[in-house]
Formats: structure tokens, sequence, C-alpha cells
């Protein structure tokens, strides 16, 4: 195993001192392939396939490396041209610590009030 920049990258962002800026970005941990490709090309993903499958093949190398650990979720994600779909997707974080905590709750047990982005 080599441990390349891009792994070192990718492992800071588990790091305790990036988590708040990491969370505003992308959101908590397990992170996802896009959201990681978002952050390690420097938010230039939007039409580029290349750098998805760059980034997943990496993750799937750390994982067989045993630095990350792999868990599947089911997730509604939105296209462009499908609209919105239910997938189950791949989400990456250090062993020992992924758990996707599924919302079962719906719209009764969400947090009232109202978002602004500063």
């Amino acid at each position: 195993m080599r441990m390349t920049a891009r792994k070192k990258e990718i492992l800071s962002y588990c790091d305790q001192d990036y988590r708040e800026w990491v969370t505003r970005e992308i959101g908590p941990p397990p992170f996802d392939v896009t959201g990681l490709a978002y952050l390690l090309h420097e938010y230039s993903t939007s039409d580029n396939r290349h750098q998805i499958e760059s980034t997943r093949r990496t993750l799937e190398s750390m994982v067989r490396d045993g630095l990350l650990e792999k868990v599947a979720s089911y997730e509604q994600r939105e296209y462009r041209t499908a609209g919105k779909t239910w997938c189950v997707c791949s989400r990456y974080g250090l062993p020992g610590m992924t758990q996707v905590t599924p919302d079962t709750g719906g719209k009764l047990d969400a947090i009232g009030g109202e978002f602004t982005r500063l």
C-alpha cells in the first residue's frame, strides 16, 4: 500500500481539527463519493465524471487496505434528468466509526425553524 497525498488528504477530513468545516461543506461522516470529490478537486466536480470515478477508486483502495470502512445506505438522490429517485449509496468513514442512522420520523420529528446560509 502506498500512502499518497490524496489518501492523506481524505484521512485528514476525518480529523477532529477539520470536522466542523467538513460538516458544513458536505455533511457529517460517513462521507459519500461525490462529497469527497467535491472537496478534493476544489469544488469543480459538477460535470466532471472522471474526478468522481478517480475518487471512488481511491476510496475503494483505502477500504481494501483497511484505512476506511464502507457502508451501504438507501438514500434519496436528485438527478437532473430523472428527478428524485431512491438508490443504494456507498459511504466511507474510519473503521469502527461508520454508522448511518436512517430518518424514521419524517416531518413529525423535524426541527422547526429557518435555514440561512451565510
